[in-house]
């Protein structure tokens, strides 16, 4: 055993070399100085740490050698720090050199006046100190300019350990974390989550402020150990103003008049809905029922996955009463709670439908108000040709009438006498439906124009197993009408009943009678009848349930405008037996007080009135002036302008009768040529015209306030029209 390892050795036996070897082995730098301040010793650690180099040798002085900056504010020198050691005992020092590496010194005073210097590197450990200072420092900023609450308080009994500023304000001085709940069972309920869950997050309670409100605050916190204790951290949010907009966002979304849903995709249960939602659909938990089918949600459902969104889905679905209806639905999906979530709003169809509707039939009568507009322009040029040859046909006819004695002979006159007047008079009647003008009123027996329309109805109609009766009621007043076109509407119905009948035949009942202030004509059949699905249509014009080539679809179209225009109705009914029956009501005629109507006599007029006729057809104007001269006029023709000059510069004329549309000249300007040459002759001018529904004739007509007669016209009439002119009215 060496002396160093006896118990009790004394350290003056080991040797010198031991004790050197021992020293130089430890971590920290030892250096020995004596009391003059002079470096007696140290070992090789001393010297790496120092790194003084040539100066570092036994008996330099101890001020002079450069140890680094000293870290202590107190010490001036190294001389004064070592006679601080020597006076204070130990003292513990640090100093920075190089302003990188840190260290700290260790002065023990010796017996001898001298000190050892102990010198540990220490620049982990305070560069490890420092960082933890920073994140402090760091850390308290945060907290100390968060504008949320932040408190930790201890689990046990609830004292709080630290508040942030904004913390303390909210507290108001109080030091128990206890004090800020409204319910004392909620902290209990909060402490329990937090050991369960270790953290929680949007913990709601409720806290009475100093002023007597109370609030609703937010926890989320989490569990620390702090000196020994554990702690819950909790941040403190004031929901106060996020409950006033949530509840401001629920008033405008369950005040919006649209129905607002929210539902899971998967499952159709509801999470949200507005009031409006239960308004339209009633009161359920999933949206499938408000499906009419399933089907159709399933197809919803699809196209909104597909898309993500989708704007007016159309569908049909229940409402509250039971009903099915059609409604859009405009839709997003979106993820809420780790699932598909719909939102959705709807959108009840019907009051749009039901105007959707409206415009199409509007937009259909305007169409069918092209189709009369271009009907009429037809009609009108139909018209214009056919009105020449008619007047032609009707006026010999009527001539003859006058001549020929023969009863055979005057029966077949009579028949193309007839025959030329329905054709003029279906003429007349398109044309007054087509230009929409009141028609000519005078009263009328209703009974002698049903009489007149079923004899024409009878003689066109060829169905024979066809048989027309009348029922008239001998004492019916009389109406104010227009009778050729009331006869026209009559036996448009008649044809019209004997064709529904068809081959099968059947009986057509032509009725007269008085319902108040009205005078009925109802036209009654024992065919088929007419269809529910076609009824609301019949009316319309072009509209024909008749195969092609067997109906135009404009003869139950121009009856209802001829009634209308006689401030009458028409309506269809179905009579208990079957059939239909057609009821044309007109209102009786107003009792006049005045005189009776004068009778209808030619006016007397002086022998041998001088009449200028003046028409391009030959036929035509020879015809009118053979009709006059007859009349006990003086009629001279004339086929041109140049013709119609030439007898105006000729002589006086008592009367012009001109045709309206010519080639040359036409009305106006002969009216023009007559006011020139003969003013006075201006006043006795009048117009005999094929065409008065052309805008340019109308207006004309119109402007110059000339009396006129349409195409084509008996004798009679002719007379009394030229007559009229001849007396100077009317005007």
């Amino acid at each position: 055993m060496n002396d160093i390892d006896k118990p009790g050795a004394d350290l003056a036996t080991i040797p010198i070399e031991l004790l050197a070897d021992a020293v130089d082995a430890l971590e920290e730098g030892i250096a020995i100085v004596d009391g003059a301040n002079r470096l007696v010793t140290f070992n090789r650690r001393f010297r790496d740490l120092l790194d003084a180099g040539e100066a570092l040798v036994p008996g330099a002085d101890w001020a002079t050698l450069d140890q680094g900056e000293l870290a202590d504010p107190n010490a001036k020198s190294w001389s004064d720090l070592a006679e601080r050691a020597h006076a204070s005992g130990a003292k513990h020092v640090e100093l920075r050199v190089l302003g990188e590496r840190y260290f700290e010194l260790t002065y023990r005073p010796t017996r001898h006046g001298g000190f050892v210097v102990t010198r540990t590197d220490v620049t982990d450990r305070h560069l490890a100190e420092l960082l933890a200072r920073e994140r402090e420092m760091l850390l308290t900023a945060i907290l100390e300019t968060n504008p949320i609450p932040v408190v930790m308080a201890r689990v046990s009994d609830g004292k709080i350990v630290y508040s942030s500023p904004a913390a303390q304000e909210m507290l108001a001085g109080s030091t128990n974390a206890r004090a800020a709940y409204f319910d004392p069972d909620a902290r209990a309920e909060y402490i329990r989550l937090l050991q369960t869950h270790g953290k929680v997050e949007d913990f709601r309670v409720k806290r009475r402020f100093l002023d007597g409100s109370v609030k609703t605050m937010s926890l989320s916190g989490a569990l620390t150990e702090f000196g020994g204790e554990m702690c819950v951290v909790s941040s403190v949010s004031n929901l106060t103003e996020i409950l006033r907009r949530e509840a401001l966002i629920r008033r405008v979304v369950e005040a919006c008049p649209a129905p607002v849903l929210m539902n899971r995709a998967a499952t159709g249960e509801i999470l949200y809905r507005s009031p409006m939602v239960d308004q339209l659909f009633g009161v359920g938990d999933t949206t499938s029922v408000y499906w009419a089918d399933p089907a159709d949600r399933a197809a919803f459902l699809a196209a909104l996955r597909r898309k993500t969104e989708l704007l007016d889905w159309r569908g049909q679905f229940v409402n509250a009463a039971g009903d099915t209806f059609q409604a859009s639905v405009s839709a997003r999906v979106i993820e809420f709670g780790g699932e598909e979530v719909i939102v959705s709003h709807t959108r009840d169809l019907t009051a749009d439908l039901a105007l959707e509707a409206q415009l199409d039939h509007q937009r259909e009568q305007m169409f069918q108000n092209e189709k009369m507009m271009a009907l009429g322009g037809l009609m009108a040029g139909v018209a214009h040709e056919l009105n020449n040859p008619l007047s032609v046909v009707v006026g010999h006819a009527m001539m003859l009438e006058e001549e020929v004695r023969d009863p055979s002979t005057l029966r077949q006159i009579a028949k193309i006498s007839a025959a030329a007047e329905r054709c003029a008079k279906i003429v007349k009647a398109f044309l007054s439906m087509a230009r929409q003008e009141p028609a000519r009123m005078e009263h009328t027996a209703i009974n002698d124009v049903i009489e007149t329309a079923v004899e024409v109805a009878r003689y066109g109609e060829t169905h024979a197993p066809v048989s027309v009766a009348t029922e008239l009621d001998p004492d019916l007043p009389p109406v104010s009408s227009d009778p050729d076109q009331i006869a026209q509407v009559v036996i448009n119905l008649v044809i019209n009943a004997a064709q529904a009948m068809g081959q099968t035949g059947g009986q057509v009942t032509v009725r007269s009678d008085r319902s108040g202030r009205d005078v009925r004509i109802s036209v009654e059949d024992d065919g088929p009848g007419v269809p529910e699905a076609i009824r609301a249509r019949i009316f319309e014009p072009f509209f024909t349930t008749k195969g092609v080539g067997q109906g135009t679809g404009i003869g139950l179209a121009m009856c209802h405008r001829i009634i209308s225009a006689h401030k009458g109705t028409i309506r269809l009914e179905s009579p208990s037996g079957g059939g239909a029956r057609f009821v044309v009501a007109l209102p009786m005629a107003e009792i006049e007080s005045e005189q009776a109507d004068k009778a209808q006599a030619p006016h007397q007029t002086r022998d041998a009135a001088r009449v200028l006729v003046i028409d391009d057809e030959p036929a035509v104007a020879d015809l009118n002036a053979e009709i006059l001269n007859r009349g006990g006029f003086d009629a001279r023709v004339a086929y041109t302008a140049q013709d119609a000059s030439a007898h105006l510069s000729s002589g006086p004329f008592d009367a012009v009768l001109s045709d309206l549309n010519m080639p040359d000249m036409d009305g106006r300007g002969v009216y023009d040529a007559v006011c020139a040459s003969q003013p006075d002759l201006a006043r006795r001018t009048g117009f005999l015209t094929g065409d008065t529904m052309g805008a340019t004739s109308q207006a004309f007509l119109g402007e110059v306030g000339r009396p006129f007669i349409e195409k084509p016209v008996s004798p009679s009439e002719l007379r009394a029209f030229v007559a009229q002119l001849v007396s100077g009215g009317p005007e």
